[in-house]
């Protein structure tokens, strides 16, 4: 789950900013109609306020807010009794029903949705008592429709924290709620930044002009046009910037959010998810930059798991070049280790310990052979094939790099034993061979094995059997040998008449003393 907001905090914020805007659009609105909007008398810009028009402002507002707060405690008593069940860990975000989700996706909607009823009310109020279309416009759509814009955006932000909460899965687009798409959004900016104030000026300005005509004081009239042109610019000006920041916010945050973590996926951390809080198309995209993440981690794992149970060369070759059998004729090197009495060791030792001894000796053998350029192939319960100079890890050195990860391999086990073997030490023979096989993909369409087939398979395999015969770890046949001395040096002695299976002559091989 995500970190847990502060849902006091959180509501205790929103109704102090809202308590604020309302007020000031409130104040500006009973200013703007009651001092600046009546026509002027003779001498006299502005109207006075009258004690009992301040005394019933002071009065409705004081009894619309406290409307305002019981009906806004009512609409979130829902959301806030689940979100006390999910803090308390009595319930799980899976558990909230529909419609509990439903409300906390409508949340600023509905917050709004009060605001404005409020400020319906308060217009028909105002406009009954003093029988005035003027007040009835003025208090609807000079401040009712400003305010209620503004405080839309404002609960909006103020109340995305709440929603990855209740959402961790981020499917918000599976919930059916209000939507304000993007355009929306900027269409609300559009409207009430270039066009309401202005539209609102040259209307102002044509009536005071029609005045001006008729007027026995023009310069009284002149000089209200002159201050309630200031006052719808100065009020167009900060209600512009304040919408502005707040509708370029709601777009930008949930951007700057995907950014970074687009930007960390670049680096590799496939664990980023977006934290999606937005119910509109850059939700939406939160929503599937999250599924692409994790059909990424699922990828990695599969490759992860590919290169396990297969070596990276083949995992690659597979995914490169797709499944097809069939092999080819090369010339490669072929190394045989297996362990020596592993049946007595498997008798004297429990089933775990012995799958622990044998996991943690593979572990280091195969590091020893892909340090040397090789490629396990295959295991074959306590033995394994090692290839070097395939198609899928080429090398001209072939054999020297097999003798010299034989070397290492017994430097490595020999270490292994004193250090870390707690059980009965472990001895290996090696047998290593060159020649001709066949490369490729063996099986059928259900299963395939990427292996090496051919006599210099078989020969590396007699040879380590051979070394249970001979007095060393380490047979090579004369090809290795051959090509191998071509690259390094090699200490071994030669043994001739080297009868092995499946050979009806003698063959020569070379012991490798380390």
């Amino acid at each position: 789950m995500t970190d847990i907001p502060n849902y006091r905090a959180i509501i205790r914020k929103e109704n102090i900013v809202t308590l604020i805007v309302n007020g000031i659009g409130a104040f500006f609105t009973f200013f703007y109609l009651n001092v600046i909007a009546p026509s002027p008398s003779a001498g006299h810009v502005t109207t006075p306020i009258a004690k009992t028009s301040l005394y019933l402002f002071i009065f409705v507002g004081v009894f619309t807010v406290s409307l305002g707060m019981y009906l806004g405690h009512r609409m979130e008593k829902r959301v806030r009794t689940w979100y006390m069940l999910i803090e308390s860990g009595q319930k799980t975000p899976a558990e909230v029903p529909a419609e509990v989700k439903r409300d906390v996706l409508n949340y600023p909607i509905y917050a709004t949705s009060i605001s404005t009823t409020m400020w319906i009310l308060v217009d028909f109020f105002f406009a009954f008592t003093n029988q005035s279309i003027q007040m009835l416009i003025g208090i609807v759509f000079g401040g009712g429709l400003l305010v209620t814009v503004l405080l839309y955006f404002i609960s909006d932000l103020f109340w995305r924290p709440m929603i990855p909460f209740f959402f961790p899965d981020g499917h918000l687009s599976a919930v059916r709620a209000f939507r304000l798409p993007v355009l929306g959004k900027l269409l609300i900016a559009f409207l009430f930044i270039g066009i309401l104030p202005p539209a609102f000026l040259v209307s102002v300005s044509w009536e005071r002009a029609q005045q001006l005509l008729d007027a026995p004081n023009p310069a009284t009239v002149l000089a209200n046009l002159r201050l309630l042109q200031i006052f719808i610019l100065v009020i167009g000006i900060i209600f512009s910037i304040w919408l502005a920041i707040f509708t370029t916010r709601s777009i930008t945050d949930p951007i700057h959010a995907l950014r970074k973590a687009m930007g960390e996926v670049q680096n590799n951390n496939l664990e980023t998810r977006v934290l999606v809080s937005t119910n509109d198309e850059l939700g939406y995209l939160g929503e599937h930059f999250n599924q692409m993440t994790a059909g990424l981690r699922q990828k990695e794992k599969m490759r992860n798991l590919l290169n396990l149970y297969l070596s990276p060369e083949v995992a690659q070759e597979a995914l490169a070049r797709g499944t097809e059998l069939g092999g080819k004729l090369i010339e490669c090197t072929v190394l045989f280790a297996d362990i020596r009495d592993f049946t007595s060791i498997s008798e004297s030792l429990p089933p775990q310990d012995l799958m622990t001894l044998l996991n943690r000796y593979m572990s280091m053998m195969v590091e020893v052979i892909v340090a040397h350029g090789g490629m396990v192939n295959k295991f074959g319960g306590d033995s394994l094939l090692a290839v070097f100079g395939t198609p899928l890890n080429p090398a001209e050195n072939h054999a020297a790099q097999a003798v010299r990860s034989a070397q290492a391999m017994l430097h490595a086990l020999a270490s292994f034993n004193r250090t870390e073997n707690r059980f009965a030490p472990l001895r290996i023979g090696i047998g290593i061979a060159t020649g001709k096989v066949i490369a490729g993909n063996i099986g059928g369409q259900e299963r395939l094995e990427y292996t090496v087939i051919g006599d210099t398979v078989n020969l590396a395999a007699r040879l380590e059997d051979k070394t249970k015969e001979i007095d060393g770890n380490v047979l090579i046949s004369a090809e290795s040998y051959r090509q191998a001395a071509r690259h390094i040096d090699i200490q071994a002695r030669f043994l001739p008449q080297i009868h092995v299976k499946g050979k009806r002559e003698a063959v020569g091989v070379y012991a490798l003393d380390l």
